[in-house]
């Protein structure tokens, strides 16, 4: 999971599209909503303006799969934190690949890391390597 967070932050930050001379980062796009086919007022539109929280949202992420395991709110807030920053991170990311081409832009590494990231978070979700530790202390044998 943290890996993920990490690669996904880090491709927030590498150019997502280009245009002739010009790259454009994750946070440069809010003001291109209308060339790429997004409403400004529409819900891509918002989640791109709201943007800059993103790296917010990947870094509490991160640090909440670090904590030490808890009780089950614990558990839930870090399982919220994981999937509101996969699908904010990783469907803003899709949306945009997935917007209708103009001939305008081309597609740059940017947005594929930021997909790897949420595609390594997905699979810490699914696969977790560390298990709770259990509250009951083994009794020592008899033997020893």
């Amino acid at each position: 999971m943290g890996g993920g967070a990490a690669v996904g932050l880090v491709g927030t930050f590498l150019p997502w599209l280009s245009s002739g001379t010009v790259s454009r980062s994750s946070y440069e796009l809010f003001e291109l909503t209308d060339r790429l086919g997004f409403s400004p007022d529409g819900a891509i539109g918002w989640a791109l303006r709201m943007w800059p929280l993103a790296p917010l949202l990947l870094v509490l992420a991160a640090v909440a799969q670090g904590a030490p395991h808890g009780d089950r709110r614990v558990r839930l807030t870090r399982l919220v934190l994981a999937v509101l920053s996969i699908a904010y991170a990783g469907g803003t990311a899709l949306a945009v690949l997935l917007a209708p081409e103009g001939g305008l832009f081309r597609l740059r590494f940017g947005i594929w890391t930021t997909l790897f990231g949420s595609a390594m978070m997905i699979a810490g979700l699914s696969f977790p390597i560390g298990r709770p530790v259990s509250r009951e202390r083994a009794e020592p044998s008899a033997a020893s």
